[in-house]
């Protein structure tokens, strides 16, 4: 019955006017704006369940740590592991997507996530949580290309920066409701109680996004190849269409990705560990440690939607990941040699900067591929970029931690944040 009721609701929203975008947008039969606006706002309580059970770890670390047995690195590969699931299928994820359609695919994003949070919940050894993170991050890579492919196709070019920019908040919202819940939930009821919230949630989200989410393809907001493509976009035959196969070949979007694979090394490096560094080095207790690393990622979910709409007004995506970039390089690396107040402005500085920057790289791949039918091919290797750095990040911080000390380990995220610089600088994009 409910399921019947919110499909109703749907086809009453979608039914009620016609929809146009720019001169050269086709109109958009059946699909008005607030269509648009509902189907959004599912996808993203929908993909929220990826970075809630992702970033579970970091706030509850030290808990962890003294269940398994881990050093400060081990503790890192319970992370580490999650991406390189997620490095693994980033490409056949998109391109599963594009065969499989968005009910099928997420079907897989969240099922996977439900059964991977509630194995670990179960998990009595380190083999068998690490085995569990891989069954979660199997989800995560098909619900990172899952959603942009969809907002791509609901949203015409003139507004896919602020759809972009409000999805993307998916990642600060679930890294911060796990940064504040979990370690008082952890201390009432034990780390596994964190596991089977990320397990319920996803549940709830997955049966959310069925029932609204349409069986057909969403309609289109731009002919395949546009009177005036964006810079960097593929070029082909008015009356051809752009395949995977081009967009797996375009230079731009996997300049993109190697742009994204620095931010997520850095930002994640950062995130991983922050708790574990204030309350070994700053004694702080766990529940403040979280609180404060939580500020970063609560910035962004003002930060990342402003980015979508500066990048709308201003008519361009590259400029503001790059200026977000360049401030990673100025910021991440003070980390290590603040007191526990600068470090709180440091965080809040750090977040209005960094949330424009996955805002901007999402809408210019996506922009990049000429076809936003091809959005879920572009997703999967700007994916592969995002869950490169997720990968590499926390290692090399960790390494480093144990080795040359805090101040080095965050001093080498300039670095990483440079890279990025370099490879956003370089993509043709507008």
């Amino acid at each position: 019955m409910m399921l019947h009721a919110t499909r109703f609701v749907l086809h009453l929203v979608e039914g009620r006017t016609m929809a146009r975008s720019d001169p050269h947008t086709p109109a958009r039969p059946a699909a008005t704006a607030a269509a648009a606006w509902l189907i959004l706002a599912v996808l993203l309580l929908f993909s929220i369940a990826a970075p809630l059970n992702q970033f579970k770890v970091p706030p509850i670390m030290p808990l962890l740590m003294e269940a398994f047995g881990l050093t400060v690195s081990g503790a890192g590969l319970v992370m580490s592991v999650y991406a390189v699931t997620g490095l693994i299928l980033a490409l056949p994820a998109g391109l599963i997507y594009q065969k499989a359609g968005p009910r099928l695919t997420g079907i897989v994003a969240g099922g996977s996530i439900v059964l991977g949070s509630a194995l670990g919940a179960l998990s009595s050894g380190t083999g068998a949580l690490l085995a569990s993170r891989v069954v979660e991050g199997v989800g995560t890579s098909f619900m990172a290309v899952l959603a942009p492919a969809i907002i791509a196709q609901w949203f015409t070019t003139r507004q896919r920066g602020t759809a972009m920019g409000i999805w993307a908040i998916w990642v600060p919202v679930g890294t911060a409701a796990m940064l504040i819940l979990a370690p008082a939930l952890a201390q009432a009821a034990g780390w596994r109680s964190v596991w089977w919230l990320g397990a319920a949630y996803a549940l709830v989200v997955t049966l959310l996004y069925l029932a609204f989410v349409p069986r057909g393809p969403a309609p289109r907001t731009s002919s395949p190849q546009p009177d005036r493509a964006p810079a960097g976009a593929l070029e082909g035959r008015p009356d051809q269409a752009v395949t995977s196969a081009q967009v797996l070949r375009n230079r731009n979007i996997w300049l993109l990705a190697g742009a994204f694979a620095a931010f997520n090394g850095a930002a994640v490096g950062l995130g991983t560990y922050m708790p574990t560094f204030l309350t070994s080095q700053h004694g702080l207790p766990l529940a403040q440690a979280a609180l404060i690393s939580s500020i970063l990622t609560l910035v962004t979910i003002f930060s990342a939607p402003a980015g979508g709409v500066l990048s709308d007004r201003i008519g361009s995506r590259k400029k503001p990941y790059l200026v977000g970039l360049a401030a990673a390089i100025v910021l991440l690396p003070l980390a290590g040699a603040v007191s526990v107040t600068g470090l709180i402005v440091l965080v809040v500085l750090a977040g209005l900067f960094l949330g424009i920057v996955p805002t901007n790289i999402f809408a210019a791949a996506v922009e990049a591929t000429g076809d936003e039918r091809q959005g879920g091919a572009a997703m999967a290797i700007i994916m592969v970029g995002q869950n490169a750095g997720m990968l590499v990040g926390p290692i090399i911080v960790g390494v480093l931690a144990e080795t040359a000390g805090w101040p080095a380990a965050f001093a080498s995220l300039a670095a990483i944040s440079a890279l990025g610089l370099l490879s956003g600088w370089l993509a043709r994009v507008r």
